[in-house]
């Protein structure tokens, strides 16, 4: 693989961050983009993180909308808002937080790691304003945040109840279900994966779920069953979108080798690559 191969996709990762987000671990903006230039990356969405349950530090969305307004034409900005805040009830004016982050140049909501069940009602609103607002929720899963069961039962009741938010679901929760064997507390499950996993029932089920391939969750799920993995992304052109969850300086990141050498038609890899989210993100 090359810049050059990678340039040619216009790739725009869905899934990075800045800021120190644990003691001594984290990137600048800056360095941000010097890692997207190493890669062939285009443009990049830069996510807040406002849940205590993921890192030792806050990542605030205002911090994230100034960073990349040096960037303006690389670095896509995110905000976020953590349902415990305010009154820690529905009472919270989620729409009101939400929108004044937009009017500062949010394109989207998240990462959203509260952790809850992903269906807990302060959540809920949460999902329902942004649908309101027209911007989508990128939402991370697994056993401790946006908590379901395995099968997703919760969150099928989510993509169900609020049919005008868009979710774009990440994570080893979301991930592992793309085989309909699925081993409780596993958090990278290996091997063939076995036909009828949820994952697949609900990208086909529901207009308004899209999924992103970053991390090691998305990758894992790939590259554990390769051939199956291309099929996949073949199948899924349309709901798919191309992340890293770039975080520090020198991270491997494995996904953009396996996406970029993927023998798919041109047309499909650049849905995932960029036509997708700049559709969703209106960039």
């Amino acid at each position: 693989m090359t810049k050059a191969e990678a340039r040619k996709l216009r790739l725009l990762d869905v899934h990075t961050h800045i800021g120190e987000i644990a003691p001594g671990k984290g990137q600048t903006a800056r360095q941000l983009v010097q890692r997207m230039d190493e890669e062939g990356v285009e443009r990049a969405v830069v996510l807040s993180i406002e849940n205590p349950e993921e890192t030792y530090y806050y990542v605030l969305s205002k911090y994230v909308i100034a960073a990349c307004r040096r960037f303006r034409d690389r670095l896509i900005p995110f905000c976020c808002v953590d349902p415990r805040r305010g009154r820690a009830d529905t009472s919270t004016d989620f729409l009101g937080l939400i929108e004044r982050y937009v009017r500062m140049g949010a394109k989207g909501f998240g990462e959203y790691l509260a952790g809850l069940p992903v269906d807990d009602p302060r959540s809920m609103k949460i999902y329902e304003a942004c649908g309101y607002l027209g911007i989508p929720v990128l939402l991370h899963m697994d056993d401790r945040r946006n908590v379901d069961s395995i099968g997703l039962p919760a969150f099928e009741r989510v993509l169900r109840t609020l049919p005008q938010t868009i979710f774009i679901v990440h994570g080893p929760g979301w991930w592992r279900e793309i085989s309909s064997e699925v081993e409780p507390g596993v958090t990278y499950p290996t091997g063939p994966v076995k036909p009828g996993g949820r994952a697949k029932d609900l990208l086909a089920s529901f207009e308004n779920l899209y999924a992103d391939l970053s991390a090691q969750s998305g990758y894992n799920a790939l590259s554990r069953d390769p051939s199956h993995g291309v099929e996949f992304l073949a199948e899924f052109a349309g709901k798919l979108l191309f992340g890293t969850d770039c975080i520090y300086p020198g991270q491997d990141l494995p996904i953009v080798k396996f996406f970029v050498e993927a023998e798919l038609p041109m047309k499909q890899k650049r849905r995932i690559a960029h036509e997708n989210a700049e559709r969703l993100l209106a960039v």
